[in-house]
């Protein structure tokens, strides 16, 4: 693997020495620690990276000089990002902080450098590659969430997905600046292996070779252990090439070196050996052959007064050329040990993001993904000329802003079906394919955590996703080789998971979740195992896209302002703008202000025009006033549909999702509840998945003594004569659920009758969601009116809807079964059917009508 690209790799280099509080006392090797690591890693005999790409940050006095400092290499960098801290680390309650000139160890929220702003920096960095290096007391939280009883919020604030973070300590133990030396102890063996090497290992030091050699040589001489979390790819990262690198007598490369004389031919030497490392050369005899035709080749072309850049450079040309001809091919990978075992996990499928949650004996275990992340972004991302290259998750994130035509998020329905992307042979990105691609990757980390194959889940969605939107994903499971088990609401997994904390007590709940794309509300009563969804009603038009989108426009609006131009046509900047607005949501949660920063977010005849806009929460709590007034509607709505408690009973409101980050939505429910000590909890991002989990225990017969009973969220019903919905199934029934009704015939003699069954509240069924058509025939001639048909809808605790039509009067019936299963019109995910859609009538002599309402016989 080549080490990075030098002008488009920034590295920021951080140091706290001296401090004002006497409660910390100065640390003078801090500063030697930053001068030596520069030097080492801009060392020009390791020739990828220059000072001007080097940036160090002495004795910062606040935390704003640090990110004020960051946020240039964080924007510039494109390979690689490398931010290193060395000072003194403080922990208060889960949080934990990096200390600057001006931190008080007894308010460091305040005044010092919290990790989770840093956090934030590195993750919103454009740099394909990222490196966070930290010398302070107790950073093994950095890398770690098992600290301070392993609270869940911890969780959410240590991962840095897809990045290598380095630790010097444990998250227990402190580091050392021992006194009189010129560096603290970690740093000393980081600087000696970049400026030495050392001969144990390879020609070049990835990220693993460096953790693995500090982890050796500060354990022998009873140093605190350094830690690390990394994914394989950031592990195998090149950093630096290895100055103590001995080839052993004999081996194929000491042939080679008799070519090193010669610039030209060292960096021919470099090349092939990073072509063999990257398994495109077959071995080391063809290799040697072809490295020897190379080196005559070049001896003849390049003359011994060439300067040495130039040489590298018609060397570097002439292997590109070259390479066909002396690459064997690739051999195959090794093959992978078969999975062993099998297992049933939960997934919380949500238009936002995902999470997988599985059983390990008593406990429901949260399975990272393969970047080290918790919950996987639902984003999938096509590249290459065909779109033949996937990008799922956090990756497919990082491109977007490089890819938007080529990026899809869940959450943006319209979308799909567009043919903004067009494939191999023409075919346009469909729904089922990004769904698809997604749900195989969250298998595929699973198998890889787990070494057992995934083979049945229970999937949680919003209560508003539509039956055809769960039929794509029982498809899409049944795809990668998933059994759906069961589709549950978010509302009902939620109260499955509090339940289980609660321990089975009695009592009511409130979960108000807000999705990507949708708001809902639900009273869950609890008690004698038994977890039921009493009333529940959302809104699909109050999503956090919603919120979002209005927080973008009012900065599109602003900055069209300030610079007088239009960024109507400038897909890019748009997407940068709501990506800000997200990020900013986000902060306002525990911040009253945050400023929205976007450098070069166009060009404009003066030149680049940037944006820096200060967003209070004010601001954005009058940008919203409407959709909290919408909120409060639904609320009050759910609270006068439930019929198993009343208000007085509720004694817990669960806010899952982004509710959580929203304080003016907090406040709100709290009024709403009209108590003003009630138990509000801002729930863990792991409540929805664990609950799908034990859903699933329950059905594989793992969880006992408990129960969950969800509720059907959208009316089922049939059109009748006048092109009304005539519903069957009311929202907020209990599953299972049965309800049957009499209709007839709409004119004399009518020989059948074709059933449409429709899904949503409308009163007329042209504004519903068509689930199937079936037809009833064979009816005897009789006056309109007269024969009674009577329409069942049957649906079982799966979700599984079966419809019949029986002419009472002959007895003869039709069913239509397995509705959720059958082949549904092309529709975006999480949208709504168009409604011009209609199936063809399947008589072709005559137009039957449909029934109509069997009149009331007193």
């Amino acid at each position: 693997m080549a080490l990075p690209d030098g002008p488009g790799s920034r590295i920021v280099l951080i140091g706290s020495a001296a401090y004002r509080h006497d409660e910390l006392p100065p640390l003078p090797a801090v500063r030697n620690n930053l001068t030596d690591l520069a030097a080492a890693l801009t060392d020009p005999q390791q020739g990828w990276l220059d000072e001007a790409q080097c940036t160090l940050v002495a004795d910062p006095r606040t935390a704003a000089d640090v990110v004020r400092a960051l946020r240039p290499s964080a924007q510039a960098a494109e390979d690689l990002l490398l931010v290193y801290y060395a000072g003194h680390g403080i922990v208060e309650d889960t949080d934990y902080y990096l200390a600057v000139t001006e931190t008080d160890p007894e308010e460091p929220s305040i005044s010092a450098l919290p990790y989770r702003t840093l956090r934030k920096v590195v993750l919103g960095a454009r740099a394909r590659n990222r490196v966070v290096i930290i010398d302070a007391c107790w950073s093994g939280m950095a890398t770690t969430a098992h600290m301070a009883g392993g609270q869940e919020r911890l969780r959410t604030q240590t991962a840095i997905e897809g990045a290598f973070v380095l630790a010097s300590s444990e998250h227990d133990s402190t580091s050392l600046a021992p006194v009189g030396e010129r560096f603290t102890a970690f740093t000393k063996e980081l600087i000696v292996l970049l400026q030495d090497g050392s001969s144990r290992l390879g020609p070049e030091l990835t990220l693993d070779n460096v953790y693995q050699h500090l982890l050796h040589e500060l354990t022998a001489a009873g140093r605190p252990r350094p830690t690390r979390t990394a994914t394989n790819t950031a592990a195998r990262l090149v950093i630096a090439r290895n100055r103590g690198y001995r080839p052993d007598t004999g081996n194929w490369r000491a042939e080679r070196s008799g070519h090193s004389g010669h610039p030209a031919l060292r960096e021919g030497r470099l090349l092939l050996d990073e072509e063999e490392r990257a398994g495109h050369v077959g071995g080391h005899e063809e290799a040697a052959d072809g490295y020897a035709t190379v080196a005559q080749v070049l001896t003849r072309l390049f003359g011994p007064k060439d300067e040495i850049a130039e040489a590298a450079q018609r060397s570097r040309a002439f292997w590109a050329a070259r390479r066909a001809a002396v690459v064997a091919a690739v051999p195959p990978p090794p093959e992978q040990p078969p999975l062993t075992g099998f297992r049933t996990v939960g997934i919380e499928l949500g238009p936002g993001s995902c999470m997988v949650a599985t059983l390990d004996g008593d406990r429901i275990e949260i399975v990272p993904n393969a970047e080290g992340a918790e919950r996987t972004p639902s984003v999938v991302a096509f590249t290459g000329a065909t779109g033949d290259s996937v990008l799922v998750g956090a990756p497919a994130v990082r491109q977007e802003l490089r890819n938007v035509s080529g990026t899809f998020r869940l959450a943006e329905a319209d979308r799909f079906g567009a043919g903004e992307l067009t494939l191999v042979d023409g075919a346009p990105v469909t729904a089922d394919r990004v769904l698809t691609e997604l749900l195989r990757k969250l298998k595929r980390d699973t198998e890889d955590r787990l070494d057992e194959r995934v083979t049945q889940a229970v999937v949680v969605v919003p209560a508003a996703t539509v039956e055809a939107e769960k039929r794509r994903i029982r498809r899409a499971c049944r795809d990668v080789g998933i059994k759906p088990l069961r589709i549950i609401s978010t509302s009902l997994a939620a109260g499955l998971a509090l339940d289980r904390q609660l321990g089975g007590r009695e009592s009511a709940v409130l979960v108000v979740g807000l999705e990507a794309t949708s708001f809902e509300a639900a009273v869950i009563a609890l008690g004698d195992g038994i977890t039921a969804v009493d009333a529940v009603a959302f809104e699909d038009r109050l999503g956090t896209e919603r919120w979002v989108g209005r927080l973008a426009d009012d900065l599109l609006k602003e900055f069209e302002h300030r610079h007088g131009v239009r960024l109507d046509g400038d897909s890019t900047a748009r997407r940068r703008l709501r990506v800000a607005a997200g990020s900013a949501l986000r902060e306002l949660a525990s911040v009253g202000a945050t400023t929205v920063h976007l450098s070069h977010l166009t060009t404009t005849p003066a030149g680049p025009a940037d944006l820096e806009v200060l967003v209070t929460r004010d601001r954005f709590d009058r940008l919203t006033t409407d959709l909290l007034d919408s909120c409060e509607e639904l609320v009050e709505r759910v609270f006068t549909e439930m019929w198993l408690v009343d208000r007085a009973d509720i004694e817990h409101v669960l806010l899952v999702g982004a509710a959580t980050r929203i304080p003016a939505l907090v406040e709100l429910i709290r009024g709403i509840c009209g108590r003003e000590h009630i138990n509000v909890g801002v729930t863990a991002d792991t409540l929805s998945a664990a609950g799908a989990m034990l859903q699933a225990g329950v059905i594989t017969g793992a969880v006992r003594d408990m129960l969950g009973v969800d509720a059907v969220s959208r009316a089922i019903g049939i059109e009748t004569a006048d092109g009304r919905m005539e519903m069957l199934v009311a929202p907020g029934m209990n599953l299972p659920a049965k309800r049957s009704e009499l209709f007839s015939t709409a004119t004399d003699n009518q020989s059948g009758l074709n059933i449409n069954v429709y899904q949503g509240g409308h009163e007329l069924a042209a504004r519903n969601t068509l689930l199937a058509s079936f037809r009833l025939s064979g009816l005897p001639p009789a006056p309109l009116g007269l024969p009674q048909i009577e329409v069942t809808v049957d649906i079982d605790a799966n979700g599984e809807i079966l419809v019949s039509a029986k002419d009472l009067g002959t007895g003869r019936s039709e069913t239509l079964t397995d509705i959720t299963g059958s082949e549904p019109p092309t529709v975006p995910l999480f949208g709504d059917l168009p409604a011009v859609f209609r199936p063809p009538d399947p008589v072709e002599e005559e137009e039957e009508e449909p029934p109509r309402p069997q009149q009331k016989q007193s």
